[in-house]
């Protein structure tokens, strides 16, 4: 496997970026990993190595990059100090920074900058998402609609809500096919708000699988998190590549 960490341009700064793609010339169809709450870090490029392992050119952007480099957020002090405590308080500064809007920026910025890699394939491309990233990841797909073809969202909040910007409001220009999986153990992600969404699914004729894991907790596609499950998040793997190499034109080339 091929992996480097670049620097990528964009209107407020330079954002770095992992890219793991497997050995070979490709092209390999592009996958956008997009980070939890957490932050940019080992874990999230490990996840991103899983995907590429299985014939994907994967970007892994930091988004906190506007808030600094090297962030990450400890959440046994969080839990124990709870949001209004100084690491909660540093996560909320972090987090603020990252809107839809800019991250839609950022990924422009991204595929913009792989593009004229040769083992980058320039037909569709895919994403994932986890946590906030599941909405990003839904944005994606509803906004550069010509580009994603699928994407998936993991242990994300909720995403109904009854205000104008509800993360469900995207489902409208989705073309592509989305899986979202939701914890079980999440208390913002209640059953109901997981039904709504599934609904919304339906109503506006998006093609996708809407889940609620039972028994595991928002977080459990994370290998570095306590409330990491093994059996989820090898389920979340499989049912992602499945929609990817569903989704693609081509199946993906293999080392």
């Amino acid at each position: 496997m091929i992996e480097r960490e670049v620097r990528v341009k964009t209107a407020d700064g330079s954002m770095r970026v992992f890219v793991a793609r497997p050995d070979g010339g490709g092209p390999f169809p592009v996958a956008v990993v997009y980070m939890d709450g957490v932050g940019y870090r080992e874990q999230i490029k490990d996840n991103a190595r899983r995907f590429a392992a299985s014939g994907y050119y994967c970007v892994a952007p930091d988004l906190f990059y506007r808030a600094g480099d090297d962030l990450w957020f400890d959440f046994s002090k969080i839990a124990s100090e709870g949001m209004g405590g100084e690491e909660g308080k540093r996560l909320m500064a972090a987090a603020s920074s990252v809107t839809q809007e800019r991250a839609m920026a950022d990924t422009r910025s991204i595929l913009d900058d792989v593009a004229p890699d040769p083992a980058a394939s320039r037909r569709a491309k895919v994403c994932v998402g986890y946590c906030m990233g599941a909405r990003i990841a839904l944005r994606a797909a509803s906004m550069f609609t010509d580009e994603f073809t699928a994407a998936a969202g993991i242990h994300p909040g909720a995403l109904v809500n009854d205000t104008p910007d509800s993360p469900h409001n995207d489902l409208a220009t989705v073309r592509g096919e989305l899986y979202f999986a939701f914890a079980e153990i999440d208390r913002s992600a209640t059953p109901e708000l997981v039904d709504r969404f599934r609904d919304e699914l339906r109503r506006n004729h998006v093609r996708g699988v809407v889940e609620r894991i039972p028994g595991v907790a928002h977080g459990f596609a994370m290998a570095d998190l306590p409330v990491y499950d093994h059996d989820a998040a090898e389920h979340h793997f499989e049912r992602t590549l499945d929609l990817w190499s569903r989704n693609l034109s081509e199946e993906p080339a293999r080392q």
